[in-house]
């Protein structure tokens, strides 16, 4: 309980007739209870006041909760005491003989501290001991300082002189003892916790306590609660003697030493005062009244003269040192005033110095000069699956496609968008249907597009006047080479380049034919819409036609090779190429064009919508400073009317009136808005604000990319609007080393060398780290300055872009090989290369289409047994294919088997065109795999044989342009047959007479190119032309029969052959019992193989008849077509690929 001015403070108890419902007034402090208020105010006044002291430690000046807390603090560190020191702490003061109890704490503690007592706990040996036993010194043992131990010889002698070196003496009487040094002293100690040994004998120096466990505050707390003042001693209390049985102790079995012998201290010397007085007044009695007075008298004056004497030497010192003194301050302050000057003057120079140091610092310079460059954070690299000199072209290719995907109806062929994880796919995977093929299916479906409307605009907009451009050599060279390739589909395939089908399978080829072709749409016709619409635009400038030139190997690969199968490196260099082709193209350009229309429009915009916003801010601050200007003088004129007169108040009432016309004026111009009017206004402002951003972000997309800058480490920083995040591109070309080190430490005598790293690209994902690099960045630095300006003003956005990053997905662990392994579980068809898909699909196809062609009774291939060569196809054994062609003699040279076939119609192969004249050799040697010998895959020339034997088994009137004969061709030679055999007779000797040249039909060629096949997606792209020619409406299985009109039951159909009429063999007349065998004429048919036994004067007319059933027979074949166009297409939706009805859709 604490002590209220230093007495014990007793509680009120609560009142004995306290009700349980009486109103009454707590107090916490003390928990006291009180009726009166009065009464509870002035203790808590009490409590809070500064009377109050601690009964443990007795501190004084505290309030009542910081006495409370005080006695809390020193009961816990009286409970830590040792025990192991009560007892002996104890003993050794009953031993003091003192006054004040810091006398008794500071011998207690100064005997104690170097000694350690039994059963006391310490650290011995590194390890926490405890003391088992005590041992003197050897030559000490049993004996102390020469004598027996033995305290009741002991005598101490109290004087009652003033000496102070006569109680400085532990003894007077008797000999002096000698105190043992505590560090002699050895003692016996067991480790606590570690088992390590039983017991040891270590010295005193090896020995210590816990720090702050045995201190002089806590030894005088302690002496405090166990010792008491007794005439005007500090002795211990009976209690704790009583309690400790100290009184039954024996210093010896403590601690194996003599009791230490502490000085004397007497008792107030006030007690003796009186004693000492009676002696002098006895002594005084005998002197005689009279000596007394006059020694008193002759003692005062002399004391007054010493005293006068000494008031003088004191004032004379007095002065002299006030003189001294002041000389001294003067001299000081001189010598303060000189030193201040030269201080100020040094200050000031230091300041120049100072301010010419900062100007001469703060200059802008090199990065690496900087002398106070802070750490930039460190960024997280890349990896993805794709490799790391890839992603940056992939990153350019992704924001093409963002930029003007909507122009080129991206949509069509990915509805969800293109993301980095689709060509992500596209680069790395090898799925023939996958999204490579979409987006190659992207590009070159819009580059045909826009190339097809810029020929209708030349042809519309030709003019007669051509522009002469410079006849280059290269340039020339360079497009007739393309102008070869571009004509090479024409000769080959009977079409152009973009008629072919375009499809998965002949993706490939079609894609290298147009990288062979590109340039060739240069000509000196369309110079001038060159020059007018795509800025001069030259062969050279042809981002296709420089792959071909940088990259002749790459097209090399991919003429035997699918394009699946190339690495992401060069997949990446083709898309490089075609979105450069994209962009040279007019309705890129155009778009471009109105881009920074939109660009310059929006950012005007957006400067306006600043500016007023800021005109409307200056207005509200005009419009309150000139309301309260008016309320000032309206004030005025108020007190202007009651003073002044009639005339004043008129001209009052005039000006009054003005005024309130300013006001209306004021409120005209804006009347004061409510907070949700306002909330409105600024909400629109802050939305229209947003939409100009996105606006001009979206149209800057589409100009132009640029990094936000370059660190000191020639690093590009970059923020994507298809990619959220922000990236550092890592480019060291064209640098050196020395450019990467301070130029304090750059080798300047030395040739600086190039940096020899690998380019790569690293990206920061978090807030934190573009906060740490906004304060890496340095202010000083060229390049460091513009970049931290630049990312402070695209802040927010950048905020915006890595609340929403990834961070995962650019930090794929495994790379290309866990992440094609996980995909490789989900799809199986990526299990497979690319090339074995297409074989599987190939052999599908050719199948598929030789079985129509059998099925539909068009033809049959020439093999002796048609299952087996069907069954080798299937199972891949192509080897047997050749092995069954050689025995029956199929496989020949491409103009035997033209001879052979062709015997009936020569004049077919007589086509005088243009290219034939411009040697076609060359032409199809220029733009094929026949000009130079290529590795060809046995596989590839199995199925291109597979193919042209298939071809062969076709007879020829079932096939149509481009590889049969046309409609009109047909019926011209069905009406002048004899003229086409003085034609055919005259060509012969055309032939003969110019030295046996002979000119190929497209089919001739078709077949060529087809043996000469060195990849799978061309013999793909001869199976779709072969399938444009085949006439599908005259196959057995869309035929309808003559008789009832009706489609089905193929198996009991009969075809003619020679009107090609079908028939079942129910319903013709007379009926046939079964399917007959070799030819077959129908009734009608039958009298022409009569007619030629008709006189000469009759065959006209049969001529005349032949023609008019040819004619009746066409339009029923297109009529049968029409109606059976649809149930065809029912019949073949899935296996027929290369269908008519397909064809007329593209």
């Amino acid at each position: 309980m604490p002590l209220l001015h230093r007495k014990p403070f007793v509680r009120e108890k609560p009142p004995a007739d306290l009700r349980p419902d009486e109103r009454v007034f707590y107090c916490r402090v003390t928990n006291e209870i009180f009726r009166d208020y009065d009464d509870f105010f002035e203790r808590t006044i009490l409590c809070n006041s500064l009377v109050w002291s601690c009964a443990v430690t007795g501190k004084p000046g505290l309030t009542y909760q910081e006495a409370l807390a005080s006695e809390r603090k020193a009961r816990q560190n009286l409970q830590s005491f040792p025990e192991a020191l009560i007892v002996p702490v104890l003993y050794l003061a009953t031993l003091t003989h003192r006054s004040r109890l810091h006398e008794i704490c500071d011998e207690i503690f100064a005997y104690v501290k170097d000694r350690y007592f039994v059963g006391e706990v310490g650290l011995g040996l590194r390890l926490q001991c405890k003391i088992l036993e005590a041992r003197a010194p050897s030559h000490h043992n049993g004996m102390a300082n020469g004598h027996i131990n033995n305290t009741d010889g002991d005598t101490i002698i109290i004087s009652d002189s003033d000496d102070s070196e006569t109680h400085n003496s532990p003894v007077q009487n008797g000999k002096k003892k000698d105190i043992i040094d505590p560090s002699l002293f050895k003692y016996k100690v067991k480790p606590i916790k570690k088992e390590l040994y039983e017991s040891v004998i270590v010295k005193a120096s090896q020995i210590s306590r816990r720090k702050h466990l045995f201190s002089r505050d806590r030894l005088k707390l302690f002496l405090k609660q166990h010792c008491e003042p007794h005439d005007g001693v500090i002795r211990t209390k009976t209690t704790s003697i009583a309690k400790y049985n100290i009184e039954e102790q024996s210093f010896f079995y403590l601690f194996p030493d003599e009791p230490p012998t502490f000085v004397f201290s007497p008792a107030n010397k006030q007690r003796r005062r009186p004693q000492k007085m009676a002696t002098i007044s006895r002594v005084s009695n005998r002197i005689n009244s009279s000596e007394k007075a006059k020694l008193k008298k002759e003692k005062a004056n002399a004391v007054e003269a010493k005293k006068k004497e000494d008031r003088e030497k004191k004032r004379e010192e007095l002065k002299k040192i006030v003189e001294e003194e002041r000389l001294k301050k003067k001299e000081e302050r001189e010598r303060l005033k000189i030193e201040k000057e030269k201080e100020r003057e040094k200050l000031r120079e230091e300041k120049r110095k100072y301010v010419e140091y900062l100007k001469q610092w703060s200059k802008p310079r090199e990065d690496m000069e900087c002398d106070d460059l802070k750490d930039l954070p460190v960024p997280t690299p890349v990896k993805t699956r794709l490799p790391p000199e890839v992603f940056g072209d992939a990153l350019m290719v992704l924001e093409f496609l963002h930029a003007f995907g909507e122009l080129f109806d991206l949509q069509d062929e990915f509805p969800e968008g293109m993301t980095l994880e689709v060509l992500e796919e596209a680069l790395a995977g090898n799925d023939t249907e996958g999204p490579l093929c979409e987006l190659l299916f992207f590009f070159l479906t819009a580059i045909f597009q826009a190339m097809a409307e810029e020929e209708e605009e030349v042809a519309k907009d030709q003019i007669a006047d051509a522009l002469d451009e410079d006849a280059d050599p290269t340039k020339s060279a360079l497009s007739a080479v393309a102008t070869l390739a571009a004509a090479w589909p024409q000769l080959h395939q009977g079409c152009n380049l973009k008629n072919l089908d375009l499809d998965s399978c002949t993706l490939s080829e079609i894609l290298r034919l147009h990288i062979l072709a590109s340039g060739a749409d240069v000509t000196s016709a369309n110079a001038k819409y060159r020059y007018q619409k795509r800025g001069g635009f030259d062969a050279t400038d042809d981002a296709c036609m420089e792959l071909r030139l940088s990259n002749p190997g790459l097209l090399k690969k991919l003429s035997s090779t699918s394009v699946y199968d190339l690495t992401p490196g060069e997949k990446m260099k083709i898309l490089h190429a075609l979105c450069g082709k994209l962009l040279t193209l007019v309705s890129t350009r155009d778009f471009i064009e109105d881009s920074v229309d939109v660009l310059r429009q929006a950012k005007q915009e957006f400067r306006e919508l600043k500016a007023e916003q800021h005109r409307k801010e200056r207005e509200a601050a005009a419009a309150r400073i000139r309301k309260r200007k008016e309320e000032r003088l309206k004030e005025q004129e108020q007190k202007m009317k009651e003073k002044q007169g009639k005339l004043k108040e008129e001209e009052g009432q005039n000006g009054f009136k003005e005024f309130a016309r300013q006001e209306e004026t004021i409120c005209e111009k804006g009347e004061p808005l409510t907070a949700e009017e306002e909330e409105a206004i600024k909400l629109e402002q802050q939305k229209k604000e947003k939409e100009l951003i996105e606006k001009i972000q979206k149209a800057t997309a589409c100009t132009n990319i640029s990094p936000l800058g370059r660190d000191r480490m020639y690093r590009r920083y970059w923020i994507f609007p298809s990619v959220p995040g922000l990236f550092i591109e890592e480019d060291f070309s064209g640098l050196t080393e020395d450019m990467l080190l301070p130029r304090q430490s750059s080798f300047q005598n030395n040739v600086p060398r190039p940096v020899d790293k690998p380019n790569r690209w690293c990206f920061y994902g978090s807030r934190d780290q573009l906060d740490q690099l906004l304060e890496a960045l340095n202010s000083r630095g060229h390049r460091e300055c513009a970049l931290k300006e630049t990312l402070l003003q695209e802040k927010n956005r950048i905020y915006e872009q890595l609340n929403n990053f990834p961070v995962e997905r650019f930090l794929i662990p495994g790379k290309d090989s866990e992440s094609r392994g996980k995909i490789q579980n989900v799809h199986d068809i990526s299990q497979i290369s690319a090339e074995k898909q297409l074989e599987r699909r190939l052999r599908d196809f050719l199948l598929d289409i030789e079985d129509r062609i059998f099925q539909g009774t068009l033809g049959t291939i020439k093999v002796t047994d048609r299952q087996a060569w069907r069954a080798a196809l299937e199972n891949g054994r192509y080897e047997l294919l050749s092995e069954e062609n050689k025995e029956n003699g199929i496989i020949r040279t491409v103009n035997e088997d033209a001879e052979e076939m062709e015997t009936d119609d020569p004049a077919r192969f007589i086509v005088k065109d243009r290219f034939v004249g411009l040697k076609t050799e060359a032409a199809s040697t220029a733009s094929t795999n026949t000009s130079s010998p290529q590795p060809v895959n046995n596989t590839v020339h199995y199925l291109a044989s597979a193919l042209f034997q298939i071809e062969q088994g076709i007879e020829r009137r079932f096939l149509k342009a481009p590889l049969g004969d046309g409609e009109e061709t047909k019926r011209d030679q069905r009406g002048d047959k004899k003229r086409k055999r003085e034609e055919d007779q005259s060509s012969q000797k055309d032939d003969a007479s110019d030295g046996g040249r002979s000119y190929k039909t497209v089919l001739d060629r078709w077949r060529e190119s087809l043996l000469s096949s060195a990849s799978l997606s061309q013999v793909f792209l001869h199976l779709s032309t072969l399938d444009r020619s085949v006439i599908w409406s005259k196959s057995i299985l869309n035929a309808r029969c003559k008789m009832c009109r009706k489609k089905g039951d193929a198996e009991s159909m009969v075809l003619c052959d020679s009107c090609d009429r079908s028939y079942h063999i129910y319903c013709i007349r007379p009926k046939l019992k079964a399917v007959p065998e070799g030819d077959w004429f129908c009734p009608e048919c039958r009298p022409k193989q009569r007619s030629r036994r008709l006189s000469s004067r009759q065959r006209p007319s049969m001529e005349s008849d032949e023609d008019a059933a040819d004619e009746f027979e066409e339009e029923e074949v297109e009529t049968s077509y029409e109606e059976g166009g649809q149930s065809e297409d029912e019949d073949y939706e899935d296996d027929d690929y290369y269908s008519q009805e397909e064809e007329e859709i593209r």
